[in-house]
């Protein structure tokens, strides 16, 4: 039964709300989408071109242990754009970035960024 003749049936007073609430969520869960699992990062200066493709489950994993691995550096061997990458990663919660990369899991394939600066080309999409 699809969304309409569910709609018809309350409006007629077959089923009751908590009813044809049940019945629209059931339809909801049957339909299959493709799920993004990548992101594509294209990088293209003039002819040579740089395809890089990073499995979203990389992308917390990478994000934990860059933060981790800042942080074994000792403040008096950073210079100062590390200090300031630090800092940065401090700032940003690991459950944002989780949050990120769930968001991320639900699109399809998407075009996130395109970026065109004279020959050089920077596209980054979900597949």
């Amino acid at each position: 039964m699809d969304d309409i003749e569910i709609l018809e049936k309350l409006d007629k007073g077959q089923i009751d709300f908590n009813e044809a609430f049940t019945l629209m969520k059931r339809n909801r869960e049957t339909v299959k989408t493709t799920k993004g699992r990548f992101l594509k990062v294209n990088i293209k200066d003039g002819e040579r071109r740089f395809p890089i493709v990073i499995p979203l489950f990389l992308i917390n994993t990478g994000f934990s242990l860059g933060k981790a691995i800042v942080r074994l550096i000792p403040k008096d061997k950073r210079d100062g754009k590390l200090e300031e990458a630090c800092k940065i990663l401090d700032k940003i919660e690991r459950r944002d970035i989780k949050r990120l990369v769930d968001a991320l899991r639900r699109c399809r394939s998407y075009p996130l960024v395109r970026v065109e600066d004279g020959n050089t080309l920077v596209d980054i999409s979900i597949i």
